[in-house]
Order: C-alpha cells, then structure tokens, then sequence
C-alpha cells in the first residue's frame, strides 16, 4: 500500500497530522517529511524493523553507518551525544542548522535506543514541521536524506534529491507509511558534517551548511 500524502501547515502546527505521524511512528512506520535543507525519511531510532525499511529505500547507504539522529534541541541531543564545554559554544551558534554533527556518545544511549555506537552524527533542524514533530513524540528519530532521483533535464536525465513532495511520493511512496508535505521547494542540499571527536573539527562533508563558525573557531 502507499503512502499517504498529506499537505499539512505549521502556522500552527496541525495537531491531527501530528498525533498520526507519532502514531506510525510508535508502531514501527517511516515517514518522510522536509527539512530547510532537504527531504528526510525518518523512523523511531529504537525501531529495527523500521530502520531495515529506511535501509530498503537507500540501499546506498553503508550497512556498518549508523542513521544520524534528529534531536529539537541542544538539550535533546546532550542526552545521547557528549556535549563538553568546548563544544558547547559552536553548537549553541549554528543549531538549530544545516549541520549534522558528529560526538562522542552519551552513556544514556544504550537506554534509550539499545545503540551502543561510539560515535553519533547528531543533528538539530531549523525546519518548525520536524521540530514540533520530534517535540510531540518525545523519543528519539533516526534520519536519512532522501536520495536522488532520476529527472529530465533539456535532452537527458540528471540525478538530483527530490525537492517537491510528489516527487518523493512517486519515487519512494511505495515504501513509506506517511508523507508530512508543506506543498514548498526545498532547496536539495545535504547537511554539512562535522567531526567533532577530535581535538580540531574535521569537516567530513561540504553542504548547505559554512563550516567557518567551527573550523574557523578551533583554529584561533
């Protein structure tokens, strides 16, 4: 069965369309939703099967890469990743952002979703639709960028990630329980990451994101 669509807004938050994406989100279900940066597929982090289902949809994606994890705050996240006071200050300047950023583990993990990773990509996003979603639920998110999809462009096709709803719908509805739609372009633009394990910042990846405020900070 595919997915249903639904157009939602955020001004305020449609109560409804909240309470049946936790719903979904409780019983092992993926949704896809968008963030300011690009379209996500998200599941309950302490769910396997839903996870699995993620992996079917992007199975790109490195088996031994753990999902990055959606946190609502700086406060949210201290409870799964290590949050020391170096690093405190550069997260409290760019989240929430088009960052994922990449910490030591809390020892509180384990408890809260059975991961017993060293490392976690966190990250904190801008967009209200996801944000108040993660606040309803109350448990943490797995994440995965949607991936590209195959569009025409003048007389061939290119590969870009999806912008608009109904082109993840197309592509991937089969696989989804419930798709959040704001009815507005994304830009399509991965987060950048962060390594921020180390004693300088490593940038792993280049995206929506300036990294200055990170590497530009270490290195004064």
């Amino acid at each position: 069965m595919a997915a249903r669509h639904v157009y939602t807004f955020i001004a305020p938050l449609r109560e409804r369309d909240i309470e049946e994406a936790c719903r979904i989100l409780s019983s092992d279900g993926v949704l896809a939703l968008p963030t300011e940066t690009s379209w996500s597929f998200v599941c309950d982090a302490d769910s396997p099967k839903a996870l699995e289902r993620i992996r079917k949809l992007k199975p790109g994606h490195p088996r031994d890469r753990p999902f990055s994890l959606m946190c609502s705050s700086i406060s949210a996240a201290a409870e799964v990743v290590n949050i020391d006071n170096h690093v405190y200050p550069y997260l409290k300047k760019t989240m929430p952002g088009p960052y994922t950023v990449i910490l030591e583990r809390n020892r509180s993990l384990p408890r809260l979703i059975h991961d017993n990773r060293k490392e976690v990509g966190i990250r904190i996003p801008a967009a209200e639709l996801i944000r108040g979603l993660m606040v309803h639920y109350g448990r943490v998110l797995a994440a995965a960028t949607v991936p590209g999809i195959l569009v025409p462009l003048n007389s061939h096709e290119q590969i870009h990630l999806p912008r608009f709803g109904y082109e993840v719908m197309e592509a991937f509805g089969h696989g989804l329980d419930l798709i959040l739609d704001l009815g507005e372009e994304v830009p399509g633009v991965e987060t950048t990451i962060i390594d921020c394990t180390e004693s300088v910042p490593i940038v792993v990846r280049a995206g929506a994101g300036d990294p200055a405020p990170f590497i530009g900070a270490w290195q004064k």
